[in-house]
């Protein structure tokens, strides 16, 4: 009877070993295209020319975002497999930095996760090609996914930031948005 025991407390042990690295390998992922997105980002802008962060990659940085103390990098792009490995920049909009609405979605559970814990006033940084960019947070709205309002062009600096919400929700891909929007700081 001991045998089995065994049996059952190894399988299970290995079973729940799995799960958690399984869990923890999107995090990973996520941190380490951040070291190689900035490497192609510094690469760009001093070669200015676009620079896919590894050689199969089908996208590239267009901006760093830097919220409170944290930076990040932005991609090209806001495909599932982009976001995978970092915040991206809707391609319909202008480019972060630029006159108009920049829309910038990410993860609610990893690089964008710090959008949580912003406040209306709170200060954006954002890194372009040739100029840096202060903004202020104005608003923060929850929205349903449908919402495309949020999007829409502006004549002045702006930036949209998407997520999901809420934040510590197991459901995957929630109809709700948590949108954070601001405007270049004069």
């Amino acid at each position: 009877m001991s045998h089995i025991r065994l049996i059952l407390v190894v399988s299970c042990f290995s079973l729940s070993s799995v799960f958690a690295l399984s869990g923890s390998y999107i995090y990973v992922k996520a941190q380490v295209a951040q070291y190689l997105i900035q490497w192609a980002w510094q690469k760009t802008k001093i070669e200015h020319i676009r620079q896919p962060p590894w050689s199969w990659a089908d996208t590239y940085p267009v901006a760093k975002i830097t919220i409170g103390e944290q930076p990040l990098y932005i991609l090209s792009g806001s495909t599932g497999r982009t976001l995978a490995f970092g915040p991206g920049h809707m391609s319909s909009t202008v480019l972060p930095g630029e006159v108009g609405n920049s829309v910038i979605s990410g993860h609610r559970d990893t690089h964008f996760a710090i959008l949580e814990n912003i406040e209306v006033g709170d200060e954006i940084r954002i890194e372009s090609e040739f100029t840096q960019t202060k903004f202020e947070v104005t608003d923060i709205l929850v929205v349903h996914q449908s919402t495309m309002a949020v999007t829409k062009n502006s004549a002045d600096k702006m930036l949209t930031l998407i997520t999901c919400y809420p934040f510590n929700s197991l459901k995957l891909n929630p109809e709700m948005r948590f949108i954070v929007q601001a405007k270049e700081r004069a």
